[in-house]
């Protein structure tokens, strides 16, 4: 070891392969098949030493709120790479938490799963990250189902963690058995819950045209505002949710058959170019454009042009003459 700062392997050997067989051979002026075959009998020594000591432990549970970072990236990656293995997963894993990790009579979702087995209450990060999963997955794949799921998830979020004196969300729920609630304010390894909280709740605001998401958000961002002020690199996602919020951004409807050619000719166009300060809809029903018009009435009068899928460019809801060709919504959303 050239260097060993925690001295476990003082007077230890580590094995490892610093040279090929061919040179191997070559240094010891023996046949190349000789060496493979002594290297692979050492091999096999190895391995049944190994096998006899105890085998380090497993970590096989289903964290929610891992899953949801992971949704995030198989439906961005699968509409961006149009590699279908990937979307694929993504839909899989919301499947799958849907119908294992939330309790159907309280709306609770569940922190994590095993052996059949979904058990523990979950916290912050678990609803946020598995909502923007959610909400990233509708806009590569169009089910408005895992719209509705998000918006469900944000309302039970609300109601279990928001402070709602001081604003922005504690990380667990509340509980007798807890000294202190914390809010969490670093985005680390992962981002924290308050960061994806505030970017879900701007998106689900802009789709949904709701205004009590909005000002969820809102409070949270002030509740954060010194910190931000003091050490912004702290917090680069919620950094990314006031930049969200700061620029008005643009609501993109789609009006065609999800799947159809035509529809995913002006998909991949939205893909192809990063945009955080944009949402996507889609209206490819008489069912899903009763809901989104619910919110955004002006829905309700988008068509499509020609019969062929369109698009609405739209920003604070005022819409330009939509368009159907993928290269003027190029054009439209530079």
């Amino acid at each position: 070891m050239d260097h060993d700062p925690h001295g476990e392997f003082t007077g230890r050997n580590i094995l490892y392969q610093a040279h090929s067989a061919e040179e191997t051979a070559r240094q010891f002026g023996r046949p190349v098949g000789e060496v493979r075959a002594s290297l692979l009998r050492a091999e096999a020594i190895l391995l049944d030493a190994r096998a006899a000591r105890p085998r380090p432990r497993v970590d096989d549970k289903i964290l929610t709120a891992w899953n949801g970072l992971m949704i995030s990236a198989f439906a961005l990656g699968g509409a961006v790479l149009e590699e279908p293995r990937y979307a694929a997963a993504a839909r899989r894993a919301a499947e799958f938490l849907l119908s294992r990790m939330v309790r159907p009579a309280t709306g609770i979702l569940l922190h994590r799963y095993r052996n059949g087995d979904a058990a523990v209450p979950g916290f912050l990060d678990d609803y946020a990250l598995l909502a923007q999963g959610l909400l990233d997955l509708y806009e590569t794949q169009f089910d408005i189902a895992h719209l509705d799921a998000a918006a469900r998830l944000t309302e039970k979020q609300i109601e279990l963690f928001e402070d709602p004196d001081g604003g922005a969300f504690f990380s667990a729920a509340p509980n007798p058995e807890l000294v202190v609630r914390v809010k969490e304010d670093y985005d680390g390894a992962e981002p924290c819950g308050n960061s994806v909280a505030a970017r879900n709740l701007l998106r689900l605001a802009r789709m949904m045209n709701r205004a009590e998401f909005r000002e969820s958000a809102e409070r949270t961002l002030a509740a954060f505002a010194s910190r931000l002020a003091a050490a912004p690199a702290a917090l680069p996602q919620m950094l990314a949710a006031c930049d969200f919020l700061l620029r008005e951004p643009q609501e993109v409807v789609l009006v065609g058959e999800r799947g159809a050619p035509d529809t995913a000719a002006l998909a991949r166009i939205l893909h192809a170019r990063f945009a955080p300060s944009r949402v996507v809809l889609l209206v490819d029903s008489p069912e899903t454009r009763r809901k989104l018009a619910a919110g955004i009435p002006a829905i309700r009068s988008m068509e499509k042009i020609g019969g062929r899928a369109s698009a609405y460019v739209c920003r604070g809801y005022a819409c330009q003459l939509p368009v159907f060709e993928p290269e003027k919504l190029a054009a439209l959303i530079q």
